[in-house]
Order: structure tokens, then sequence, then C-alpha cells
């Protein structure tokens, strides 16, 4: 066997190159038992404490007698490359609860014995061995919390042999990884022994890791890679069809499949060439992953990027929302897709009997296999019951619809060992609405799973209904303008609002719905919903206009039709309903230069939303919210332009450094540690403390789309961005640290500081007159940080305004204090007095 391959480790470094085994999985549900139903309605942004599930309670009882036996060598047949994330991270997405293991095989070198003391961190079960002898056993087994335990080491002198088992119950989105840092010793090396040449390996590992694509976004011709390196021999990678080469892995959260006939091979020969891969015409728009693999010896190393595909878009472009209605039933119709709603609309419009037969059996196997997200798809599944019973499709499958619906478990105090989540903002609607119609439309059957008639779960749902409209009328929504779960609350509320008998939940949905389309008009640009969000992943940030909101906004206000994003927009599609008259106004800005909104959103308030909008350019924030928390799913400010539907620029602090990976907060979404955010007409101030919580990465970033701009100028601590007509600036506290490698080369700018000022600067011709103009108005704000405070200030209209980390905003030094505390949005255009908008 060739020699090993050595990379040295000093203390604080992290292990994250291992020879590891294919991941063993297996379904593991526990025992069914109802769940103690601790909802309060008092929805947040973040993990829920939801105590152990069925499934995780009966891993529990096998830990005292857990004895993994180490396999044999030739079961390491993978590399796993950590890249700059120390964690080796397998996070994925199991909509049934599986428990997922796999071992992990690394070397360790020293000249002389030590007594050497490692970190290992994890949330799962990580076992430890040193030359076949374990070492150490560290199981918190705490869903998503990390914790960490540290372990001495009798390393003898020479090459020792480390052995690492990771398992974790996975429940839906897991935080599967650990973390093995050296915290004491010296003189130490980590190595790899694998039937590989060692140079060849490290070779292979370099072409890998500087691969990237020749673009983000894709809209015609073929997607093409580059590598910014040249290796000593050829390398021949496999793009496959799916997130991983195995299918073990998700692109935040869940990436679309690409439609590959078969694997895509290429080899790598010098550094600059270009490899086409496919060309992306009729690929369906949206994100996706490109999982890429080399085999080197009798190992195989795997790479994964993100990108954007684009290619095959349309506009609805009715001049009516019943004109629109009707494109959008139409195309969605025509167009492949497997939804419910789909469906639904296919039985409405008289649709071939095959394909929604298809549909239906597809939409079965989630409900009855208790897949989370399960609540989504057996809503419409409801509303086609209640409308289209015994038509459309035979007898025989209606019988199974007929059982599916009878058979669900509907919330936690029915027996159940599923990991369906019942308590976040728009699952618990979801789910009361699917008991309230069930219950309605099966009053007197008796339910198997509850033992209850459908009118005991109907008068149950009932209250539970009114708890959730209380709290949301109350606090508003914890999960703001958000692009994937807005569309999630309108499933269940266009479909209460269709089916309910109860004319007052039919009345407080269509409020509700009124609500959620203001809000969407305000934050739309030209038909795309964009800005600050209570809830959103990277691949919505990425995506642009193909995303289910995106979908919905179109119909309502003409824009971007994106096929395969139809849940929601189906459901309004097929509906009476129509948004208010208002919207058309705070949308197109009625030929205004500039709208500015303020509002609340969440529980307690603790989303004050701000907005400035022009016709070339929105900037929208949430200040306040959640300052030096650790971050969960908050997109806490943004710039879009309305030049490009995917020109859009953020800051963010990285959660995790695993590009395109599965936390929350990940890469780009969201905060590792949330910063405070101040705003102030076109300016959005945000300060960062990156110390609090000890949190790895210790730098903050900004994308910047700079192949879409029309122009892309860093001057110094400045970066101005121009597309159209709409301008954008963005000042740094600390030197600007332009990429210039890897996927994000060229449109990535980072500020290394533990404590960082960022400014935001939004503007237009109408505006701000020439680009120009713009980035002298933006100079004459004169920003100052100071790190020690944690103040960022900066001078308009003749104040000096700051933001204080401690503080929030203030204006020649007296705090400015958020108005209008309402979750009713208000607004003015042109510098007018806001004021509540009238739906």
């Amino acid at each position: 066997m060739p020699e090993p391959v050595w990379w040295g480790l000093g203390e604080g470094a992290s292990l994250n190159r291992w020879l590891v085994t294919p991941a063993d999985s297996r379904i593991f549900p526990g025992e069914a038992r109802p769940h103690p139903d601790q909802v309060d309605y008092r929805f947040v942004n973040g993990w829920v404490a939801t105590g152990d599930l069925p499934c995780r309670e009966a891993f529990r009882k096998l830990l005292p007698g857990l004895d993994p036996r180490i396999p044999d060598a030739s079961a390491f047949s993978e590399v796993y490359l950590g890249g700059e994330n120390p964690r080796v991270d397998f996070t994925t997405f199991c909509f049934q609860p599986t428990r997922i293991a796999r071992f992990a095989r690394a070397l360790l070198r020293t000249d002389a014995a030590q007594s050497a003391t490692f970190e290992i961190e994890t949330c799962g079960v990580v076992h430890m061995w040193l030359d076949g002898r374990p070492v150490a056993v560290h199981a918190p087994l705490d869903r998503n919390i990390p914790h960490t335990a540290r372990v001495s080491v009798a390393l003898p002198a020479g090459v020792s042999e480390l052995t690492v088992r990771l398992e974790d119950m996975h429940e839906r989105d897991t935080s599967c990884f650990f973390r093995l840092g050296l915290a004491a010793g010296q003189g130490i090396e980590a190595g790899l022994r694998a039937d590989v040449d060692p140079a060849r390996l490290k070779d292979v590992e370099k072409t890998l890791a500087a691969l990237r694509t020749t673009r983000l976004f894709h809209q015609e011709g073929k997607l093409a890679v580059v590598c910014d390196h040249s290796p000593a021999e050829p390398v021949e990678v496999v793009l496959h069809d799916g997130q991983s080469a195995d299918g073990s892995a998700t692109m935040n959260v869940l990436a679309d499949r690409l439609p590959l006939a078969e694997p895509v091979r290429f080899t790598v020969t010098r550094a600059g060439e270009v490899h086409e891969l496919f060309d992306v015409a009729g690929i369906s728009p949206g994100c996706y992953a490109l999982a890429f693999s080399v085999k080197a010896g009798a190992v195989r190393l795997d790479a994964s990027l993100g990108t954007t595909i684009m290619g095959t878009v349309a506009r609805l472009g009715g001049g009516s929302l019943a004109e629109r209605k009707a494109e959008a039933r139409a195309r969605i119709a025509a167009e492949p897709g497997s939804s419910i709603s789909r469906g639904l609309l296919l039985l409405k419009e008289g649709g071939p009997a095959d394909e929604i037969g298809r549909i239906v059996r597809h939409t079965l196997t989630g409900i009855d296999g208790r897949y989370d997200c399960a609540d989504f798809w057996i809503l419409p599944l409801i509303w086609a019951w209640r409308g289209h019973a015994g038509t459309g499709i035979g007898a025989e499958l209606w019988s199974e619809v007929r059982r599916a619906i009878l058979g669900f478990r509907y919330w936690l105090d029915e027996p159940g060992n599923d990991v369906m989540w019942f308590w976040s903002e728009n699952h618990a609607f979801c789910f009361h609405v699917a008991q309230f119609l069930a219950g309605d439309t099966f009053p007197e059957e008796v339910f198997p799973n509850s033992g209850r008639t459908g009118a005991e779960h109907r008068e149950a749902a009932r209250a539970r209904l009114g708890r959730w409209f209380d709290s949301v009328e109350d606090h508003g929504l914890a999960e703001w303008n958000s692009s994937c779960y807005y569309p999630i609350d309108l499933l269940g509320l266009f479909t209460l609002e269709a089916c309910s008998p109860d004319a007052a939940l039919k009345a407080r949905a269509r409020a509700l719905i009124d609500s959620i389309f203001v809000m969407t008009a305000l934050h739309s640009v030209d038909g795309m919903p964009v800005g600050s969000q209570g809830r959103v992943y990277e691949k919505e940030l990425f995506a642009g206009p193909a995303t289910e909101l995106g979908a919905v906004a179109a119909v309502a206000f003409g824009g971007i039709w994106c096929p395969g994003h139809e849940r929601a927009a189906a459901l309004f599609a097929v509906s009476d309903y129509q948004p208010p008259a208002a919207c058309e106004g705070l949308h197109r800005l009625g030929g205004h230069d500039r709208l500015e909104a303020r509002y609340v959103q969440g529980l307690n308030r603790n989303a004050k939303l701000a907005l400035w909008k022009s016709a070339g350019a929105q900037l929208s924030a949430v200040t306040g919210h959640r300052t030096g928390d650790p971050g969960h799913q908050q997109h806490v400010a943004e710039i879009q332009f309305a030049a490009h539907p995917l020109a859009r620029t953020w800051i963010s602090h990285p959660g995790e450094l695993k590009v395109w990976g599965g936390g929350r907060p990940s890469y780009w979404m969201a905060n590792g540690t949330v910063p405070r955010v101040c705003m102030d007409g076109n300016v959005a101030a945000l300060v960062y403390d990156l110390g609090r919580h000890g949190h790895p990465v210790r730098f903050t970033h900004a994308f910047a789309p700079a192949e879409l701009l029309d122009g892309c100028i860093e001057d110094g601590q400045w970066l101005f961005q121009r597309a159209g007509h709409g301008y954008a600036a963005l000042w740094a506290s600390a030197p600007l640290e332009r990429l210039e490698t890897g996927l994000y080369k060229g449109q990535e700018w980072r500020a290394h500081a533990a404590q960082a000022g960022w400014l935001m600067v939004a503007g237009s011709a109408a505006t701000h007159g020439s680009f120009d103009d713009f980035r002298a108005a933006a100079r004459a704000l004169a920003p100052e940080f100071d790190a020690a405070a944690l103040c960022l200030g900066w001078q308009a209209g003749g104040a000096a305004l700051s933001a204080r980390f401690a503080d929030g905003l203030l204006r020649d030094g007296t705090p400015v204090p958020f108005a209008p505390l309402s979750i009713t949005p208000h607004a003015g255009f042109d510098g007018a007095p806001l004021k509540a908008v009238e739906f």
C-alpha cells in the first residue's frame, strides 16, 4: 500500500480529512404514542424544544448496550474533504425517522510520545478508538444542539490509527456532524492511508476544491465548470444527477434534482480550461446541486456545488387578475408536476384521469407514511374530496383517499412515531385546518388513529384554530415575508376560506390572506417577492422568482412565471379570491419616485420591519430583532435591483463554512450571530459582535452578483453596484477582501473582524440622479465605526446618526424609537407621512 499523505495539525485546528464509510441508513420509528401537547401559540423563529420523539426515545434506550465494531479497511471507500469547514458534516433531511451512521478513519503521527487533548463536538453519538482500542464515547444525542467534551489521548511515538463512528437520529432536518479538534499537543500531523499514491490524493483534493461553475446564474446555453488548479496528471470527474453521489446529502435544504439521463464525465488537465456539461434549455428554473466525484485508486472523493438555472421562464402578462389566473391554470395543467394542488386543479378543469391518478397515488405515499410535510399535502386532498369525490378518477382510488383522510394523525395528542413537525407557525396551522375539515367531512365516522369521531375532531380543531388566529392577529407572523412559508400559510388559508362551513373562520382566513398579499405587494419588485424574511433558505435567496411565493405574486401582480412552484399558486388560481385594491399601488408605486413603509411582526413585536422602495432598487430590513443571539433562518437586510430578478445584494455572518450546506444558519442564509440592524430612510446599518457565543467563524461577508450587474466598483472600504436604474453601496469597517477562488470568485467580499460595522445604501436614478452622483452621496455619509463601543455612525440630513449594538438607532445622541408599533403596514410616498394601509 502507498505511503500515507500528511497534513500539519496545530493546536486549535481540526481533523477534517478522513477516510469514511458509506452511510448505514435505516428507518427507526420507535413505538407509537401520543406526544405532550405543549404548543403555546407564541411562535418564534428558531429551534423548538420538543422533547424526545419515539424514535429518539428508543435510540436512547439502546445507548448503554451500543457496542459498534470497526469494519474492515476495505469499507473505508470514500475520502471526506472538509475544506474551510472544521466539521465533518453529513447534515441531511429525512422525511421519516432514520438512524444514520458512518465510520471515519485518519492517522496521527508524532515523533515523541505525549498526552494530547482533543475536543469532540457533536449533537449525536461519537465513538472514538486509537489503534483499535476504545478511548472515548461522547453521546449527547440532543437534536441539533451541539455539545463538546474533551478527552486525553496517550499518543505513542510514531504513527497511530484514529477511528471515529458518528451516528445520529434523523428527525427530518438534523445537524449530523462531528468536529475533532486538537486542544493541546505539539508536533502532531494528521494523515490518510489509502490505496492511492499520496501525491495523487493531494492533487485530486486540490482539483476538486478548485472546481467552480463559470457563472452562478444560468439563463441560456451550456452550464460549464472551470478548475483553478493544474493537476500533475489528468483527473476524470463525474457529475451525478442528485445532491451527492450516493444521494445521502441535501443542499439547503432540498435542492432540485438534475434531469440527467446519465452521469456527465469530463477530464481536468490544466487550470483555466472550460468544461461544458449540459444545456440548460428545458430545465425547470430553480437551484440545483452539482455533485461531483473522482475515483483515485481504491477510494472516491466527492465535492458539490450549488447553481441556479433560470432557462425556461415566461411572464404572466394578462391585464386583469382573471386573465392571469386563467393563464396560470393553463400553464399548471400543461406542465409536469406531482403536487396535489395541481391534481386539484386538474379535477376542476376536467384533466386526464391517468395523470390525476398518478398525482393522487404519489400524494398518498407521503400521507400514509406520515412523512414530514404530509400536513401540506393533505389539505388539497381534503379539498378535492369535498368538491370532487367520485369524479375524475376511479372509485377504488377515491376509496383510498377516504381511508387516508380518516387514518391520518392530525395532532400531537394522537398516537404516532413519525417525525412530522407540529410546532412551527405554518405547520400548526396546516394541521388544524386539515383536522377541522376532515372532521367536518366525516362527522359521524370514527377516525381509527385517534378513536374519536369526525365531529370531535372538528370541534377540537375549531378551538385550536381560534388560538392560532388569536396569536397571529395579535402578534403578526413570526415567519414574516417568507418566500418559502407564506405559501404554506396560503395552502391552509385558501383551503379554509374555500371549504370552511364556519363563517367566522372563513372571514378570519380571508382577512389574513389580505394582510399577506399587502405585505407581499410592499416587498415585491416586478412581481417577485424579496427583502428581509423571517425564514428563508439559500435556494430561495439564489432562485429569485423560482419560489412558491414568486408564483403567487406573478399571478397577483403579473411577473415572471417559473414552472414547478405551483402548490399555493394553483389554489389561488382556482379560488375566487382577489387581493385588496391597495396592493397594485404598493407594488408598482403608482408613478411615485419612492415608497417608505414600516410595521411589526412576530411575538412581542420582535420583528420591526422597514422598507425603502424605488422603481430601480429596494432596501428592506428587520430592525432590533434578537440582536446578538445565535441566528436561525432570519434574512435581516438586503437590496434588490429591479433590472434583473436575480440581482440582490446582502451581508451575513456565515453560520457554517460548508458552501451550500444544510445548516440553519448556513453559509449565506441568516447569521451565525444576529447583528444589530438599524434603518433610516435608504440607509441600513449592521453592527456585529462575533465573540458573544464562541462562534468559530470570525468574518462577515457580502454577496454582490457582479456577473449580473452593469457596474461593480470596489473603492477602499466601499463597494458600489449598479443594475439598470438601481444603485447600491456597501461600506465595511474592516478592509474588504475580494475572493479570488472558489464558487463565489469575484462575487463575495469578506471583512475579517470580530467586531464589525456595515452600511447598506440604496438608490436609483429617479431619487439620486447619475451613478456618480449616488456614489458621492454615499461617501458623504462619512461612516465611522468604534469597535470598542460597538457603534457605527454616519451623517445624513444634517444630523449625526448612529447604530449602537446595545441601544439601537440614535439621532444626534437621542434614541429614535421604532414607529409605528402596528402589525398593519404604514406607508408613505415621496416623503409623505406614513399612514396605515387601508384594505
